[in-house]
């Protein structure tokens, strides 16, 4: 091969990966109001579509969490959504879906215990080029048994018409028990604020949360 060639390889090879360069499709979110544009994650589907992640990320959380969130395609200029700062998620890729899974407090555990707990679960797939995303509520979450659900009614009952953090757990218990099938239950805790008076601030905030996950759970899919 001559000299001149060679030459001319080089050259037509330089100038492909410098236009090359040019056409290079962004992994980073577009511009929101939401987060910033720097990728703190990226989720590869194994049918060749990127998700790319910008927000709050907490990597010494195991597994990692992830709140106040935006989502986008990778090489798109709008994003799929935004996912609240207030909430914690654990996202993970099962081949051609991206799982997000949001974990709430909630007192599952053995005698009453709080512990992290899936709640739902919101599937990201495509159809194409199309985003698809399907909400699904966790319904394999532990259910109360009889003799829980009596202690949890007797301690509503015998409750002193106080608002405070014991009433808050109370309140929790409810829903448990009312997701568990109990009318008496559900009754209570719709009756919480009778009781215990109108609710503000944090609790309010957090009785509202249990109603709307109430009226979900409730909701046929």
């Amino acid at each position: 091969m001559t000299r001149h060639c060679l030459i001319l390889i080089f050259t037509f090879s330089l100038l492909t990966s410098i236009y090359g360069q040019t056409k290079k499709i962004s992994c980073d979110c577009p511009k929101s109001r939401y987060a910033g544009t720097k990728a703190e994650d990226t989720f590869n589907l194994s049918n060749g579509q990127t998700v790319v992640l910008s927000g709050y990320k907490d990597s010494d959380s195991k597994p990692t969490t992830y709140s106040g969130f935006i989502l986008s395609v990778c090489g798109q200029n709008k994003i799929i959504d935004f996912w609240s700062e207030v909430m914690t998620y654990r996202l993970k890729v099962n081949k051609d879906t991206l799982f997000i899974d949001e974990i709430q407090n909630l007192p599952t555990g053995k005698n009453f215990k709080y512990q992290e707990t899936v709640w739902t679960t919101e599937k990201i797939y495509f159809s194409g080029q199309k985003v698809v995303r399907k909400l699904v509520v966790n319904r394999q979450i532990r259910k109360y048994n009889q003799n829980e659900i009596q202690t949890v009614l007797k301690s509503y009952k015998i409750a002193k018409p106080e608002l405070d953090g014991i009433s808050m757990e109370i309140a929790n218990k409810l829903f448990i028990a009312s997701i568990s099938g109990n009318k008496k239950a559900l009754q209570y805790f719709k009756e919480f604020e009778t009781k215990f008076g109108t609710l503000d601030g944090a609790f309010a905030e957090e009785y509202k949360d249990l109603t709307s996950m109430l009226v979900l759970w409730d909701k046929k899919e």
